[in-house]
């Protein structure tokens, strides 16, 4: 009798739908974000964290990503930043769409992903789709989604 209970309680935990992620602090209804799946992984970018930063360094599954938007020009992008075999960093800052790799010294333009001055002058960043979308949204269609957290400083 003992199994039998066993084994509907880990029938029952296997069942069981997982719990919504959490939306953090600052999180509100209707909050748009720029959102990137990648094999089964799922991560939001809410607009808000690029009004002190134009890119955000991150990794999504196991690929390094850097997720771009100028609130000015309304303009958003994603690229995975890694180049020849190697991850490159941006900083966070960026001159309109214009954005410098803090592991090369090199200058990309994060509308087309190719770098116009430096070391990798010439080379191109391939491109991740990206959705706009509201974090709900995001996480109807993606319930196992995670909303990016800048780290704390």
């Amino acid at each position: 009798m003992k199994r039998a209970h066993l084994a509907a309680l880990l029938l029952a935990a296997v069942a069981a739908p997982a719990p919504a992620a959490d939306p953090g602090p600052g999180a509100g209804a209707g909050e748009t974000v720029i959102g990137i799946s990648f094999r089964g992984a799922h991560r939001a970018y809410p607009l808000a964290l690029f009004a002190t930063r134009r890119v955000v360094n991150d990794v999504v599954g196991t690929q390094e990503v850097a997720v771009f938007h100028d609130p000015g020009s309304g303009t958003s992008a994603g690229w995975f930043r890694t180049v020849l075999g190697e991850p490159i960093e941006f900083s966070g800052d960026a001159v309109g769409a214009v954005a410098d790799d803090l592991t090369t010294i090199t200058r990309w333009d994060l509308t087309t992903g190719a770098a116009v001055a430096g070391s990798l002058a010439g080379q191109r960043l391939v491109a991740v789709p990206i959705v706009a979308s509201t974090w709900e949204a995001w996480l109807a269609a993606h319930p196992n989604a995670e909303r990016f957290a800048a780290p704390a400083p």
